[in-house]
């Protein structure tokens, strides 16, 4: 799964990553959101959705994460769908209207995992190797209360772990680039068959990957700042040996 992530960097990096896509002029309340350390789940975050005016263009939103389906009754659910297995989304009736209309991507520089060592929960911190913007997939939606009153929200497409997350966690998130990303923001994606969404959805190159403990600060929602990355001199170090 994932369940916390980071965006340090700044809207211009995000940028660099659309390919042919554009980024559309952001809204104030947007451009200046500072570096996030440690977003996580019912926090309004950085989401990129095609613009409603020109296809070509990503439009730069603030959604909350954890995604209400648009038929719910309350704008609060039980337990926030934070993520959603991308081997069922196009199925799943919280997923499904989504999936076909409305996805979206969501910048992040880096997530964390947690694996239970010597009685201790630690976190790891898992990003690039150049420590660079990743983009992961995910879908959005919109819901309407009984005063008109819109909410929208989103949620993180996963996919089975590659195998420096297999040492963690069986799940990760889908990470998109070049072609994969252009495809999954194209209605055709609906059409695709199963084998050609397990090609689409296939997780990242473990070798482009990093790894390292983080500070189990982060395991509180309100900790940010930098110190959420520095990991307590007792943390296990990880074994990196992906046996390639």
């Amino acid at each position: 799964m994932c369940g916390r992530y980071t965006l340090r960097k700044g809207l211009s990096n995000v940028a660099e990553k659309l390919g042919n896509y554009l980024l559309d002029a952001a809204p104030e309340s947007v451009s200046n959101i500072g570096p996030r350390f440690n977003i996580a789940p019912t926090q309004n975050n950085l989401v990129l959705r095609k613009s409603f005016d020109e296809p070509d263009k990503l439009q730069a939103a603030y959604l909350r994460w954890g995604l209400i389906p648009s038929w719910s009754k309350t704008q609060q659910t039980q337990s926030p769908m934070i993520n959603a297995r991308s081997e069922t989304v196009a199925e799943k009736p919280s997923f499904r209207a989504a999936f076909q209309r409305r996805r979206c991507l969501i910048p992040a520089d880096g997530f964390y995992e947690w694996k239970k060592a010597k009685g201790v929960n630690q976190p790891y911190f898992f990003s690039m190797a150049d420590d660079s913007v990743f983009l992961m997939a995910g879908i959005w939606e919109t819901w309407v209360g009984e005063h008109n009153q819109h909410f929208d929200s989103y949620t993180i497409l996963t996919t089975h772990a590659n195998a420096l997350m297999a040492r963690y966690h069986e799940r990760m998130p889908v990470i998109l680039s070049g072609e994969r990303l252009e495809q999954w923001l194209e209605p055709s994606i609906t059409k695709l068959d199963a084998d050609e969404r397990l090609e689409l959805f296939a997780p990242i190159d473990p070798e482009l990957m990093s790894c390292r403990p983080a500070n189990p600060i982060v395991n509180n929602n309100r900790s940010e700042g930098p110190e959420c990355l520095e990991a307590p001199a007792s943390a296990p170090i990880p074994q990196l040996d992906l046996g390639l």
